[in-house]
């Protein structure tokens, strides 16, 4: 009987975690370097979507709203512009710019098949990205793409230690 309180103590209080912080108290912020000790293929939807940020995504109504992106706009029918937020930095003090979407970028159209959830997210060959200024990219497509806007929302932003140390594709995790 005494076993299963003891059990039962440890129980509610794994459960409950600890103690919630007061009004206007101050919440330590995680710290330390992404380590991925299980590569299986099966680990990379949990962790992408709970390491990386996106340009855009949808929101639960379904509208397009910023994340790294501040504003974007249709400069014509295959052209399509976009703002990047300043003031990012990365838990390694890397700054966000448009170098690093750049490189985001380049390794997803590098990879036949960078998104496990098929070739649909994939951009078509000749696409390219353009950067105007440290803020702001343009990316070019060789013909009107009406899913360019959901394939950047997809596009997943990494920093350059991501690439050095893991990366994407075939010979990575």
């Amino acid at each position: 009987m005494k076993k299963l309180v003891v059990g039962g103590i440890v129980l509610v209080l794994c459960t409950l975690g600890g103690r919630d912080p007061g009004l206007g108290e101050q919440v330590p912020v995680p710290q330390g370097e992404l380590r991925i000790v299980d590569t299986s293929r099966f680990n990379f939807i949990s962790i992408v979507y709970n390491v990386f940020e996106h340009l855009m995504e949808f929101d639960e109504d379904g509208q397009l709203v910023p994340r790294l992106a501040t504003s974007w706009r249709w400069l014509d029918e295959r052209s399509f512009e976009v703002t990047l937020r300043q003031g990012v930095t990365f838990h390694n003090g890397e700054v966000f710019d448009a170098e690093i979407v750049k490189l985001n970028w380049d390794e997803n159209t590098r990879l036949e098949q960078p998104f496990p959830a098929g070739q649909f997210l994939n951009f078509k060959p000749g696409s390219w990205l353009e950067i105007i200024d440290p803020y702001t990219v343009r990316f070019h497509f060789p013909e009107p793409d009406g899913g360019a806007l959901i394939k950047l929302s997809s596009m997943h932003i990494g920093n350059r230690q991501f690439f050095a140390e893991h990366g994407w594709g075939e010979k990575h995790w």
